[in-house]
């Protein structure tokens, strides 16, 4: 492995080191790397002709374009990188941290390096051998990146390539999370038959999707892949502030405002028994934990933030985290409840898109209940009624 150069990338303030392997080193990355990266992109198997050519060259020897690769780990001291025991060093660093490496860019290529390799198990051909395993490749290695510019670089390098959605980029971004929890959280993967319940268990898959509705400032676009849905990524991305863990605070904050609402519904639960109103199907959700955590009020608080830090309504999670605590009732717990249970039985008889809808009224809820200069501001039954008024106004 060799060190060539070393650049900084001002726009996400990283180091871009280019790096040298031979196909050989890069194998024993690469497989590691793959293993330890469940959730990246599987392999594209519509070009499987080209595929096999690309295959062919490389045990022929060519030279392909650069990878870029990307380490989340920030302890990495530079002043060294290009002295006599750069290489050696960087090599060191690279393997105690390969569990933080994230292909940016490359991993079909990646994924034909190791195929090469597999058939040139059962052929016997020397020279090919040697033209494939001494060959060179060269890796972009971004270091001391935070993970919106790891998602920002994800972005541009892979606009109008085989699409891969935003959500599905952020996945893979903050699975590390899965292995670490946040101020007593966790987070559930689907894959481990795991679903919440209690208070500080949560759908990973549905923490994503709020946080990406945070990014896109838009409770319905999250399964986007095309283009535009990226651009218009990259521009939210941009007015971020990238000193700060955005996820952690998106999670954290929606954790404190689930215990809030617990707190404030008294143990409250529907019973059709005694409801004075009657619903017309299922009911939404029996008690506040079944009502609000769900995704719809996961996209919905987090596009209601991202909005009204665009207004300048709210500094964003900080203020919102703050502001939490201060949430409450203005008259009846059951009552108000109740009047939200019938609005939600009413957009599902009437909306022809039922989760989007759902997901809209919760979008207005939060922009109710946090906004400041609002009458609804952190008063719960005033928000359910006033937001009900916008999503009509709107639907």
């Amino acid at each position: 492995m060799k060190v060539i150069s070393v650049l900084d990338d001002r726009r996400i303030k990283s180091k871009n080191i280019l790096v040298e392997f031979s196909i050989l080193e890069y194998l024993d990355i690469a497989k590691t790397l793959l293993k330890n990266n469940p959730f990246q992109r599987k392999r594209v198997k519509s070009s499987s002709t080209v595929y096999s050519l690309l295959r062919d060259d490389l045990k022929a020897g060519c030279v392909i374009p650069p990878l870029v690769l990307a380490i989340t780990e920030e302890n990495f001291d530079f002043e060294w990188i290009t002295d006599k025991q750069g290489d050696t060093r960087f090599e060191e660093f690279l393997s105690k941290n390969i569990q933080h490496v994230i292909i940016l860019d490359g991993l079909q290529r990646t994924y034909n390096i190791i195929d090469a390799d597999a058939e040139l198990a059962t052929e016997k051909d020397e020279s090919r051998n040697e033209n494939f395993y001494g060959n060179k490749v060269r890796c972009e290695i971004y270091v001391g990146i935070d993970k919106i510019g790891i998602l920002y670089r994800m972005l541009t390098l892979n606009t109008g390539q085989t699409p891969m959605s935003l959500r599905h980029q952020i996945e893979i971004l903050y699975s590390n999370y899965l292995d670490a929890q946040i101020d007593g959280i966790t987070l559930l993967r689907e894959i481990d038959d795991l679903k919440p319940e209690r208070l500080g268990e949560y759908s990973f898959r549905e923490i994503i999707e709020g946080f990406t509705s945070y990014l896109m400032r838009d409770y319905l676009t999250f399964d986007k892949s095309d283009i535009l849905s990226n651009i218009k990524s990259l521009e939210k991305l941009s007015t971020e502030n990238q000193s700060l863990d955005i996820f952690k605070e998106f999670t954290s904050c929606y954790h404190n405002l689930q215990a809030r609402l617990a707190e404030v519904c008294q143990g409250w639960s529907y019973n059709e028994v005694d409801s004075a109103s009657s619903l017309s199907g299922t009911v939404y959700g029996r008690d506040a934990n079944s009502i609000f955590n769900k995704s719809q009020s996961m996209t919905g608080l987090g596009s209601a933030v991202g909005f009204l830090k665009d207004e300048g309504l709210s500094n964003g999670f900080e203020v919102v985290i703050k502001d939490i605590p201060k949430i409450r009732f203005n008259g009846d717990i059951n009552s108000a409840l109740m009047n939200l249970l019938l609005k939600m039985d009413d957009i599902r008889n009437n909306a022809p898109k039922i989760g989007n809808a759902q997901r809209a009224y919760f979008f207005y809820f939060f922009r109710e209940l946090f906004n400041k200069e609002g009458d609804s501001y952190l008063i719960i039954d005033r928000a359910i009624e006033n937001a009900f008024k916008r999503y009509r106004q709107n639907a």
